[in-house]
């Protein structure tokens, strides 16, 4: 069945019925070969399969599926017992239980399970859920983007405090130390931060707020189009016609603006009594 007429079934677009990632647990070969045909079919990814419930608790945490769809029937741990253990691990997929006992429905929801598919599962039943666990999952992503934006402006009200600078990425913040950003530069309308480590993160910040962010004593802003930590500077370079530039620890060359090169000569101790002119002779 394509996506369109599945959507058309559910009264939503295409684009809803979007890619997953899942892991099929169940005891049975040709049940776990079924589940993963119609899962394809629906544009899920199945990224691991078990058969007993150890081998599905490492996977779980090691591949961080969006989705577990579970038999409760198997040997050792049930699938209950196993949605139990879950929520002791580092996963948060959102489980699902497939199964043609129809008695377990309220144990599975104790569980805080998202579904309980009855055997044999048909394609629109299927769908449906779906797009539940797409409507779930886009409520974890609102959430996490809401907190990052909390974290971001607290951060923007005490910039006298920031150690560490948040930088928002699809379903993470990473935080950043401030004595290992070397530089942040604008480019393509956007500002790039980059790292002793030789990293470079595209950020949501302009090159202003960041010079409002970063310690003053530590950094400078340079350019229109750049902000360096002072000790990062390794050359200052004098290219003629009074245009220069600075040469960071990691090779980075940055332009120097002329109505900013006497405040960056001073922060750098070149302005000192008794020392020769900067200039090309």
């Amino acid at each position: 069945m394509s996506d369109e007429v599945i959507a058309s079934s559910l009264g939503v677009a295409p684009a809803e019925l979007g890619k997953l990632t899942a892991v099929i647990v169940d005891d049975e070969p040709l049940a776990r070969e079924h589940l993963r045909r119609m899962l394809e079919e629906q544009r899920v990814a199945v990224v691991g399969e078990a058969e007993g419930a150890a081998q599905a608790l490492q996977l779980a945490e090691d591949l961080r599926p969006h989705l577990l769809f579970l038999d409760i029937q198997m040997p050792g741990l049930t699938g209950l017992q196993f949605a139990e253990a879950l929520q002791q691990s580092t996963s948060d997929a959102l489980i699902i239980f497939v199964t043609g006992y129809s008695e377990y429905a309220a144990q599975a929801f104790e569980q805080a399970a998202l579904d309980y598919l009855m055997k044999p599962v048909s394609p629109v039943r299927l769908a449906k859920t779906l797009v539940r666990a797409r409507e779930r999952l886009a409520v974890g992503t609102a959430a996490r983007s809401e907190i990052a934006r909390r974290l971001t402006e607290q951060i923007l009200r005490e910039p006298a405090r920031l150690q560490r600078l948040p930088i928002r990425k699809d379903y993470a913040v990473l935080l950043v130390r401030v004595e290992e950003i070397r530089c942040a530069i604008a480019r393509d309308k956007r500002v790039l931060v980059r790292t002793e480590d030789g990293g470079e993160h595209r950020t949501y910040y302009t090159l202003t707020q960041l010079e409002t962010l970063l310690p003053p004593e530590r950094f400078l802003r340079i350019h229109d189009s750049a902000i360096v930590r002072i000790d990062a500077v390794e050359e200052l370079l004098l290219l003629g016609n009074h245009s220069y530039a600075v040469r960071l620890s990691g090779k980075d060359q940055l332009p120097v603006g002329r109505a900013r090169y006497a405040l960056l000569q001073q922060r750098l101790g070149l302005s000192a009594p008794g020392l020769a002119p900067l200039e090309k002779g």
